[in-house]
């Protein structure tokens, strides 16, 4: 019986330890609150009809990172904005290590996970101008490796589009490797072998893989590896000193951990191997780099003018309504006209980086866990309109007050507001609204009857009409 107890006893100490270790508490006293780390940043603006601009903006800028931080958007963040004729903001807050509360600075390096594509994307194009690379060829012209498929040839437009028909990962699992492959060439055995999901060009797929497809197009053209093309091409002349493929096993000054949020808690994710997609997704970076990326983009230093409209202007729609051109989500609208984008998540990591072509604004939004895009989308794009309306300085930032279940059951439904149709569903306390084809976003309470969205700048109102029915008033 002493036996069992002792073996009872080292098997819930080994356990707790464990629990311990993944769950890591702030401080070892779990009954203490959780820490807050607000905003520290610095801002370099270029002189204004008004002086006190550059301390204005910087106020609201730290308030809207604030209030990321208190909304428990994400565990550590970096974020920047930066605009032609004006200047930086930079800024960070909460936890880039959770249990020694270190805070993250401009200099902490963050996976960046898909926003690799766009630079990969970029680096084709730069061999495209060359003339070393042909969009509308067959990928075997420069990859014998890769297996000509029975559902049809294979383009690198087709990779960059994806509308090649190579599949995204088959699991979530898929999508987690600890497997280590020294070049690009070699992560294609990962998954050369499967089947197409349909006739190349005949449709569309977002695809990871693709990518590291054409990682291994650009080693085959160059000669070299991709990391020092990447380095060469691409981070040596926009002046990203930051940015690199992220190897597994080496130590990394100043790096952020990587977590996972679970419903508001975060827990330490696996630090997985990238290399079988550096080119999709396996860069760490920080936010002033990829204020250089976008810049450099918006000077003309990496690509041509001629060459970045045919990114963005050869496009396919989508079915959640946001077109995909060679390397970008591409919007356009009336008002701020062409914006191009990506978002990236992966274990440790979800971000979110834009750039306003006519405006000539760069936003970007880091953070070192899973589970928080709809965080880092919010945090990207209020800088980047931050920036550009001068007026929503002045404007109070929306803060979400919890309301009681029985008050938010009662908006579930089918609810018309204006010429929209909204869906709105129920997930534990959440409401969100889903509008058309778009994916569901989630709402949040200004009061018993208002609600606000994070994802974009848009407010609802319940009223009642004369029959007592709740009536949704879209208000913007």
């Amino acid at each position: 019986m002493k036996k069992r107890y002792k073996i009872l006893v080292v098997v819930s100490l080994i356990i707790g330890v464990l629990v311990c270790w993944i769950i890591e508490p702030y401080n070892f006293n779990p009954f203490s609150d959780r820490p807050m780390a607000l905003a520290i940043s610095e801002i370099d603006f270029a002189s204004s009809t008004d002086p006190d601009y550059g301390h204005r903006f910087k106020a609201k800028a730290d308030s809207l990172l604030d209030n990321s931080i208190i909304m428990n958007d994400y565990i550590g963040v970096s974020a920047g904005v930066y605009k032609a004729d004006c200047g930086t903001w930079l800024g960070n807050a909460g936890f880039a290590n959770k249990q020694d509360q270190i805070r993250p600075d401009k200099e902490t390096l963050f996976r960046v996970a898909s926003l690799t594509k766009p630079m990969t994307a970029i680096a084709i194009m730069q061999l495209y101008e060359k003339g070393k690379i042909k969009l509308d060829v067959p990928i075997q012209t420069y990859l014998s490796e890769f297996p000509v498929k029975q559902k049809g040839d294979i383009t690198v437009r087709q990779l960059l589009k994806h509308t090649s028909g190579v599949k995204h990962y088959s699991s979530t699992w898929d999508g987690i490797s600890f497997t280590h492959y020294s070049n690009m060439v070699q992560a294609l055995d990962e998954f050369k072998d499967r089947p197409l999901s349909f006739e190349p060009g005949s449709g569309y797929e977002y695809s990871t893989y693709g990518y590291t497809i054409l990682g291994a197009i650009i080693e085959k053209v160059t000669g070299g590896s991709y990391q020092e093309y990447m380095r060469t091409n691409v981070f040596l002349p926009a002046g990203m000193t930051h940015t690199d493929i992220e190897k597994a096993g080496t130590f990394y000054h100043n790096k952020a951990n990587l977590y996972i949020n679970i419903n508001g808690t975060y827990i330490k994710s696996p630090k997985t191997d990238l290399s079988v997609k550096y080119p999709a997704g396996g860069f760490h970076s920080t936010a002033e780099d990829f204020l250089k990326f976008g810049k450099a983009i918006l000077e003309n230093k990496l690509i041509d003018s001629t060459t970045l409209n045919l990114m963005i202007t050869n496009t396919d729609n989508l079915k959640q309504g946001t077109p995909y051109g060679l390397g970008w989500f591409v919007l356009d609208d009336d008002e701020q006209g062409k914006t191009i984008l990506h978002g990236g998540a992966q274990s440790g990591t979800s971000s979110f980086f834009q750039i306003s072509l006519d405006q000539k604004i760069v936003s970007v939004s880091l953070a070192n866990n899973f589970g928080s895009d709809g965080g880092v989308q919010w945090m990207a794009r209020k800088l980047a309109n931050l920036i550009d309306d001068p007026e929503m300085i002045d404007r109070a930032v929306a803060y979400s007050r919890p309301q009681p279940q029985e008050t938010l059951e009662k908006y579930i439904g089918t609810f018309k507001g204006g010429d929209k149709v909204f869906e709105i569903t129920m997930k534990g306390s959440q409401l969100f609204s889903k509008l058309n084809d778009y994916p569901p976003f989630p709402m949040f309470s200004k009061s018993p009857t208002e609600f606000f969205f994070r994802a974009f700048d848009s407010e609802i109102k319940y009223t009642k009409n004369e029959h007592g029915e709740f009536v949704l008033n879209y208000l913007n």
